[in-house]
């Protein structure tokens, strides 16, 4: 009886693993692709996840972040190289605790139309209006009951330690491009807080994609802004009055 009963379990066992698995995975992508392209206002796809339940090891297959209108290269930021490392535990609680996620490797593009649009910039605007509108709400239920069971939605995140590393970034303008390597960018204790309860996942989504575009915005300035000057200054000739004087006062094309 014992032997069949511990026979019993290991089947139970390794049919949840089976069963469970493949329902993360689908809920993990359904999320990030949703609210993802929600935060960055723009088109978010993952095309795979997978998870291991007995290790608590995932990867990610492709991530992809569209551009916004009007630029010519599709992606902003692509990546094919994510391994998470999960707290088994912390899944039967209401904060999900990731110990590591390492991103190797991410493409990104820095495009850049005229002296005051580049798609970096609107993107950190379009995250910026999203989280006002976001804290906005915060006393507000934006999921019911049932929506945050089914979907994995109303979950919290802390995330120990997320290291983005070898990230290669191309600044396109006119026709030139310019490569440049972006340091390696370490963040700790995302999503933390006093009580450690988390934050929901498109504040998480935001603060890392915010802190990553940031970094390659001022190393395209620090690094690579002359190999742009062409594009810049005539965009400024374009420019008439006083509007044009007070942009060459800035001494940004001095050599």
């Amino acid at each position: 009886m014992k032997k069949r009963n511990l026979l019993l379990g290991i089947v139970v066992i390794a049919a949840g693993v089976y069963y469970f698995t493949p329902s993360v995975n689908s809920i993990v992508k359904k999320i990030v692709n949703k609210y993802g392209s929600e935060v960055v206002g723009t088109e978010v796809n993952l095309e795979g996840f997978d998870f291991s339940l007995t290790k608590g090891e995932a990867s990610v297959k492709e991530l992809t972040i569209a551009n916004p209108a009007n630029y010519k290269k599709p992606y902003l930021f692509e990546l094919k190289n994510v391994s998470v490392k999960v707290d088994l535990k912390s899944l039967t609680t209401d904060t999900i605790v990731i110990d590591n996620i390492e991103v190797n490797n991410p493409a990104i593009t820095y495009e850049m139309i005229s002296l005051t649009q580049n798609n970096i910039k609107e993107i950190q605007n379009n995250i910026e209006t999203y989280s006002a509108r976001s804290k906005a709400k915060e006393t507000e239920e934006e999921l019911s009951a049932a929506e945050e069971k089914s979907d994995g939605s109303g979950k919290k995140v802390v995330i120990k330690k997320l290291s983005v590393n070898d990230a290669s970034l191309t600044a396109a303008a006119g026709g030139e491009e310019v490569s440049i390597t972006l340091p390696t960018i370490t963040m700790n204790n995302i999503g933390e807080d006093s009580q450690n309860k988390g934050t929901d996942i498109p504040q998480i989504i935001a603060k890392i994609m915010n802190r990553i575009l940031t970094v390659a915005s001022e190393s395209v300035v620090s690094n690579k802004l002359n190999n742009l000057k062409s594009v810049a200054e005539e965009n400024l000739n374009n420019m008439v009055g006083d509007v044009k004087d007070r942009v060459k006062n800035l001494g940004i094309f001095k050599k």
